[in-house]
């Protein structure tokens, strides 16, 4: 009875969505179109844990080799509104957790500017003010946002989790129904396994394909997990066997698979995605800690996780543990990387 509920749900949210979408297509609903500075979009049909911000920051080393660039979000649960530059100045909790991690990587790189801001199209035009020497502007979450026309359009879905696998919300994970990824120039199948068969990448190829009338670029892409880091100067960057791993993401199971193929013992505190932590939750983690019947023991986080823990106001209750963050990226399939990056390139001379 329940399932039945849920699904009437999915179909009045569906109908709501699709209203909207016609609207937008008739240009009964105006989508603003930029001719500079050229505007990629990078997002999902589903909810989030896809891989969107490991690309973005693929995307932005990139491109900031060539192009002055700024990724703008719309900083997800942050405690602040409106426009914001991320500057030295703000934290995880002021600019959200993703845009600051991307700040983070792009301390020192004077091509890349990460900003935040609800309405895109305003958010837009704040940058090209603030820095009028930006050629390129990286959406982060906007397959949804309609309001403004990307020049490219990359959609993300995941491997074990593809959206023409699911169904609407909250019967499902979609915000829109599948023939939404007809918009998409791009499709990336995210967290794959670093080895497919042709037959399996030909099989989800042609499933991806059915929600478009002409061919669309796919590649496939795994997650590459690097060296562990220490918080704490000091401490070695080698894991121990046993772990504590704390998650506050949207998709932590493979990180925990990850630790577990390599031989650790895993046990796994688990938050809801952009969980910002408090004082109960440090002391929860530090309690969990003990408890571990080993010597040789440590506490794993992600690197999103890590934004957000370290602006904490009892974190110096973690600095005598041993915690480490893994930091990731993305890898491209079967020697696709090359051809992924000439559609982008062309993509912004055409």
């Amino acid at each position: 009875m329940f399932s039945l509920w849920l699904r009437i749900l999915s179909w009045v949210y569906g109908g709501v969505v699709i209203l909207r979408n016609l609207l937008y297509r008739k240009n009964i609903k105006k989508s603003v179109v930029y001719k500079q500075p050229k505007v990629i979009g990078v997002g999902n049909l589903s909810l989030g844990g896809t891989g969107k911000t490991p690309l973005i920051i693929y995307l932005a080393r990139l491109l900031s080799k060539q192009y002055v660039i700024a990724v703008l979000s719309r900083g997800y649960k942050r405690k602040s509104k409106g426009f914001k530059v991320v500057h030295t100045l703000e934290s995880a909790a002021t600019v959200g957790d993703e845009p600051y991690l991307v700040y983070k990587h792009f301390l020192d790189n004077p091509n890349v500017v990460v900003a935040v801001c609800e309405n895109r199209v305003k958010g837009v035009a704040k940058v090209m003010e603030y820095r009028p020497s930006v050629e390129v502007i990286l959406l982060d979450d906007a397959f949804q946002h309609l309001r403004l026309t990307p020049h490219l359009n990359i959609l993300l879905t995941t491997f074990h989790q593809p959206f023409f696998k699911d169904n609407l919300l909250p019967f499902g994970r979609l915000r829109e129904p599948r023939k939404g990824a007809s918009r998409a120039d791009i499709v990336l199948v995210t967290k794959s396994p670093p080895n497919l068969s042709q037959s399996t990448i030909d099989a989800i190829k042609t499933e991806i394909q059915k929600y478009h009338t002409k061919k669309v670029s796919i590649f496939f892409t795994h997650t590459v997990y690097h060296n562990p880091i220490a918080m704490e100067s000091g401490q070695k960057n080698k894991l121990p066997s046993v772990l504590l791993l704390v998650t506050g993401i949207a998709d932590p199971l493979p990180l925990r698979i990850y630790l577990e193929t390599n031989g650790h013992k895993v046990t796994h505190l688990i938050f809801p995605d952009h969980h910002w932590f408090n004082d109960a939750d440090i002391v929860k983690m530090i309690r969990l800690f003990h408890r571990l019947s080993h010597s040789d023991k440590a506490i794993v986080i992600t690197e999103k996780d890590y934004v957000r823990l370290t602006a904490h106001r009892w974190m110096q209750l973690l600095a005598p543990l041993p915690v480490f963050y893994i930091p990731i990226e993305i890898s491209f399939a079967q020697d696709t990387q090359e051809t992924f990056e000439a559609k982008i390139s062309q993509a912004l001379l055409s």
